[in-house]
């Protein structure tokens, strides 16, 4: 049995599916995909729906576990590039190629940790120890907080040093879009198991998970007509995301070991999103990104090389949870929040800026029920972590999910994959 419906559970369903093994999912959504959440809407002048991404939105890099799906499944995939911007006195301009801030501090970061094996601190702790000047510590902390939704009292640098040379691996700083919008990865992951007969499960939340060596019970609680009861396996695949394990809405009889001790070491990050549509472009044409430290969100990308009408503003971190604290903290304010930064950012009226808006898309992850936050990190001596949490639990139960991924790729799809391929393998092994 495999609970959940996103990049995980699909990937290890497919690789228990293709070996022979019977299979079930239950999702608790009306959907596929779990972070992956892909909307479609029409702007003007266009034929052709726009693909919005309200959840993951990047292939980051060339790792082979989404790159060999792509390539399976018949999907297109297209770099992203272009100039990166910044905004600074009122004025935008380019990057300055010789003093990468974030980058310099993070690599000398990496000979510290290098340096002095076995010890750890938070990233504020050592940009004190390190004496990093306020304006290139500033700049690397809005790096590691918007990229990581971390704090940057909290997040660890051992973990920072190993999510960045997993990143250098697969050329990590290259960006890529499935052309239709992302969703349609785990829609073509479906559409295999279909033809194994293995079912998935839709409005089916777990309530409760019993179990003992060789036997699970899993009691659903189905919002749709015949989904409540209770459905037994020999082994469990557990995909439910970090925040939903810390929410315990999810009993486990009895307690897997010492799994959800260690969950309880991991933080999810919080993020917030806006994506904007408007009647046609008024920004560069050759603009990818565009930094606006001084404004909230910080961080805006576009759909560059592709000539969409559509921009979309990013916070992550404490900055993320300052808006989500806000007064009137709703998607209608935070479209507000973001007119008024680009107004701005590109010197045009407000009102001029909301009449040529035609929709905006939005998602609040963290009040979502089945995600509890967008992704996780791991704190200040909890690096093993993730590793404590992907070993198997009496040949029973086994634990995947972005937040398990033993190979530094916390918070991406690919980290995802990898985790629901090993989850499977495990099991494969012992069958």
């Amino acid at each position: 049995m495999i609970i959940g419906a996103g990049a995980a559970g699909l990937a290890a369903a497919r690789t228990l599916a293709d070996a022979g093994q019977r299979v079930a999912i239950l999702e608790a959504r009306d959907r596929i995909g779990g972070r992956i959440f892909t909307q479609r809407t029409r702007a003007a002048g266009r034929d052709d729906l726009l693909a919005v991404e309200l959840g993951a939105e990047f292939i980051h890099g060339l790792p082979g576990e989404t790159w060999s799906l792509v390539r399976e499944e018949g999907l297109e995939a297209y770099e992203l590039y272009g100039e990166n911007l910044f905004l600074s006195d009122g004025r935008i301009h380019a990057a300055d190629a010789a003093h990468d801030a974030a980058g310099d501090v993070l690599r000398d970061v990496g000979r510290w940790v290098h340096a002095h094996p076995g010890r750890d601190l938070t990233f504020s702790d050592y940009l004190r120890l390190a004496k990093i000047g306020t304006e290139d510590a500033e700049a690397a902390c809005a790096y590691v907080e918007g990229f990581n939704a971390a704090d940057r009292n909290i997040i660890g640098i051992a973990a920072l040093v190993k999510q960045q040379l997993a990143e250098d691996e697969i050329e990590g700083d290259r960006i890529f879009h499935i052309r239709g919008g992302y969703d349609r990865l785990p829609y073509a992951l479906a559409r295999r198991l279909e033809g194994t007969g293995t079912p998935i499960f839709l409005n089916s939340p777990v309530r409760r998970l019993a179990w003992r060596e060789g036997e699970v019970s899993i009691h659903r609680d189905g919002s749709a007509p015949g989904r409540e009861g209770v459905l037994r396996a020999r082994r469990a695949v557990i995909t439910l995301p970090l925040g939903v394990l810390h929410a315990g809405s999810v009993e486990f009889s009895p307690a897997p070991g010492s799994v959800l001790a260690h969950a309880r070491r991991l933080r999810m990050g919080t993020a917030v999103r806006a994506t904007m549509v408007f009647d046609a472009r008024f920004w560069r044409s050759d603009m990818s990104f565009l930094f606006t430290p001084e404004l909230t969100p910080a961080t805006w990308w576009t759909a560059m090389p592709e000539p969409s009408p559509m921009i979309t503003g990013w916070s992550g971190g404490p900055k993320a949870e300052l808006l989500q604290r806000q007064p009137g903290g709703n998607p209608r304010s935070l479209v507000t929040e973001c007119i008024h930064s680009l107004s701005a950012a590109f010197g045009l009226p407000e009102d001029a800026l909301t009449r040529r808006l035609t929709s905006s898309h939005t998602h609040d992850w963290s009040s979502d029920p089945h995600a509890m936050g967008a992704y996780s990190y791991a704190p200040v001596d909890a690096l093993d972590a993730s590793d404590r949490m992907s070993l198997p639990v009496a040949d029973t139960l086994y634990f995947a999910g972005e937040h398990t991924d033993t190979t530094g790729h916390w918070g991406t799809v690919h980290g995802a994959l990898r985790s629901g391929l090993r989850a499977a393998g495990q099991i494969l092994r012992r069958a």
